[in-house]
């Protein structure tokens, strides 16, 4: 009887600091996750995805400068939720992407540092390089059965290498497609009424700097703000993002065609294990995030002049990546 009183009283907790909290209209909290796509490539064409609606994605390259600062201004600030470096694309498609998940672990120590991979150009060397740069945690979808096949070996040497980082999805048998806001008109679903979670406390920014309203955005039509001309806190609460947040807080989905549309069910148990992701994976004990040390910022430091001062030389031509229709 106790125990379930316990329980009760939990969930009831949270259904106000995760749920009543939006529909009270109390003031905005900041992010508790943060996603920044570093390019716009990925080595699938889902059915469920931008890349698999689209003939052709536009290649863009989030430049180390913009990086940089935005992970600078998330340290300033001791952020200490999940930070993921991709949204739609495939992370290990971008060359840097080992000296960029190196500077945020650097740079944020509290932090939980995530990737999400669909497998594709995975490998052994990738997965330790990934690991030793400070990587927390990787999760890797299977969309199709060749796929699944190709990573059973990977699978059985990270449960060795690297036990309780990895974790696979099995996508095969996954059903529950949603319509992404109206974006896949194959799985859309009646569209929900109320507030939404995700633009309280989840921040998406694109190559280019600009900071979407939530993931099923994959036109940029709901642009929030701008990080390359604005600091991240000034997308975040700024006017555009206050009026939507506040809007949908209210219930008023007429504030935008996407919000109209969408059928995420809003989730509230996930914002709260984002909040406390590095809590539940180790990295973070106590309530005191700390700054990093002054070591971590000195070879944070040296990436950032390297990886400035090689994209200041002409580029050559990029590689090819094989593209796979089955899903992403």
């Amino acid at each position: 009887m106790a125990a379930d009183l316990k329980a009760g009283l939990v969930a009831l907790a949270k259904n106000f600091y995760y749920r009543r909290y939006f529909e009270w209209k109390l003031p905005a909290r900041r992010f508790v996750q943060v996603n920044i796509e570093t390019n716009s490539v990925c080595t699938r064409r889902c059915h469920f995805c931008l890349f698999g609606i689209k003939e052709e994605v536009p290649v863009t390259r989030m430049s180390a400068e913009v990086f940089f600062r935005i992970i600078d201004e998330l340290s300033a600030m001791r952020f200490a939720g999940r930070i993921s470096l991709f949204s739609l694309n495939e992370p290990l498609t971008d060359k840097r992407i080992y000296e960029l998940v190196r500077y945020a672990a650097l740079m944020l120590p509290n932090a939980c540092h995530v990737l999400v991979s669909n497998g594709d150009i995975l490998t052994q060397e990738r997965m330790d390089r990934l690991f030793s740069c400070g990587l927390d945690w990787l999760m890797v979808n299977s969309y199709d059965a060749e796929s699944l096949i190709r990573i059973q070996p990977l699978l059985k040497y990270a449960a060795s290498a690297h036990p309780g980082k990895v974790e696979h999805i099995d996508r095969t048998v996954f059903t529950d497609w949603v319509g992404r806001a109206g974006n896949i008109p194959q799985y859309a679903g009646k569209p929900v009424a109320g507030f939404c979670d995700l633009p309280n406390y989840a921040l998406y920014i694109k190559p280019d700097g600009k900071v979407l309203s939530c993931c099923h955005d994959l036109e940029a039509r709901n642009v929030m703000g701008d990080v390359s001309t604005q600091t991240v806190l000034q997308a975040w609460f700024g006017p555009r993002f206050s009026a939507l947040r506040s809007a949908l807080n209210r219930g008023d989905r007429s504030v935008s065609d996407l919000c109209k549309a969408c059928d995420y069910k809003p989730d509230p148990e996930y914002f709260h294990f984002n909040q406390r992701i590095s809590r539940v994976r180790g990295k973070m004990k106590g309530w005191s995030p700390q700054p990093p040390s002054p070591g971590a910022i000195t070879q944070a430091q040296e990436i950032r002049e390297r990886l400035i001062a090689r994209e200041a030389r002409p580029r050559r031509d990029q590689r090819t990546i094989p593209i796979h229709d089955a899903g992403k």
